[in-house]
Order: C-alpha cells, then structure tokens, then sequence
C-alpha cells in the first residue's frame, strides 16, 4: 500500500511538473518575439519581431563590435501522419558594423547587398530586431484549406561570421516563433 501511494505522488508531481514547464515555455515564446503571418492575392508575407532590449544590440556596437541577425524563415505543411513538408525556406542576414570615428553605423543587408549609414540608435535597433513586409512565397504553392506553419529562428552573432562549414553545427538560436496558418 505504502509503495501504491509513493508511486501516485512521484506521477502526480511528474505530472505537475511538465505541466510548468511546457506553460513556462509557452510563456517565454511570447515573451521572446512576436511572428505575423500575412497574404494578399498573390504573396504571404512574414512579420517578426524580436523583444529583446536594446542594450543587447547596443553594448557591443559602442565598443565597435559588429553585431548581426540571421533569420531563418521556413514554411511547411503540416502533416498528420508523417514528417512535415518543406515548402520553402529563406534566410535573411542583417548586419551592423559600428564607425567609432564618425559615431554611425552601416547597416547592410547581406541578401541583397545594399546598406546605408545611419546616425541613430533607435534605427540600429529596428534594423537589428525586425523583419517587415518580408515576401515569403507565392501563394500559388500552397493548397487551399491545408494547414502550414511558418517557423523562424533568429541568431544574433557578435564580431565576425565565421563562413566556415562546420561553423553551423555550433550555432546556437536564441528565438525561435512559430506561427501556424492556411489559406482563407
């Protein structure tokens, strides 16, 4: 009888305690970003945006550190029965190299090479944290009334990129939003 009883406290509080943790997660994925998905007639566009605090940009920049955002946008259809399929997948790289000289930042967008210098650190930060109107894929690959998520995970690296292969397997993501959608 003695050992019944510990058995049902040990899964009681097994119980209770995935139950913290899984709401604590969910907790802090809210705490972490935010992800919109939006579509018009032709495109679905992704919206995100990170919570973290301006001082975990902005210290390493006033020291002359570069500092830059992966995203790793992926949409899949979800299946019931087997593994999900990749719809497509996008990465978007936003780098910010200070000039302690001039008190400006350059920020570059790697995909497509453009950039442009800024003199304000509220620009910084919104160029480092955020992804806007991003074009994500053409409507026209998904099915209607199917259900898809929309996953993106955000690294943010401090000083140089290490471009080498391996350098992936050591990545760390810091945010990861998910968003579960389909076509109206």
């Amino acid at each position: 009888m003695k050992h019944f009883l510990h058995c049902k406290l040990f899964s009681f509080l097994s119980v209770l305690a995935v139950f913290f943790l899984t709401a604590q997660s969910f907790a802090f994925a809210e705490e972490a970003g935010e992800l919109q998905v939006r579509m018009d007639a032709q495109v679905v566009y992704c919206d995100a945006r990170l919570n973290k605090g301006e001082q975990e940009f902005l210290h390493f920049l006033k020291d002359g550190i570069p500092v830059t955002t992966v995203w790793k946008i992926k949409v899949s259809k979800l299946r019931e029965y087997w593994l999900n399929k990749s719809v497509a997948e996008i990465i978007v790289i936003h780098r910010v190299v200070p000039d302690l000289l001039t008190r400006s930042w350059m920020l570059i967008d790697e995909a497509s090479g453009i950039s442009r210098r800024v003199y304000s650190l509220s620009d910084v930060y919104h160029f480092l944290s955020r992804l806007e109107n991003l074009s994500v894929l053409d409507r026209s690959l998904l099915l209607d009334q199917a259900p898809y998520r929309m996953s993106v995970s955000v690294v943010v690296a401090h000083g140089e990129i290490n471009d080498a292969w391996w350098s992936k397997w050591w990545e760390s993501v810091d945010t990861e939003l998910n968003r579960e959608f389909s076509l109206p």
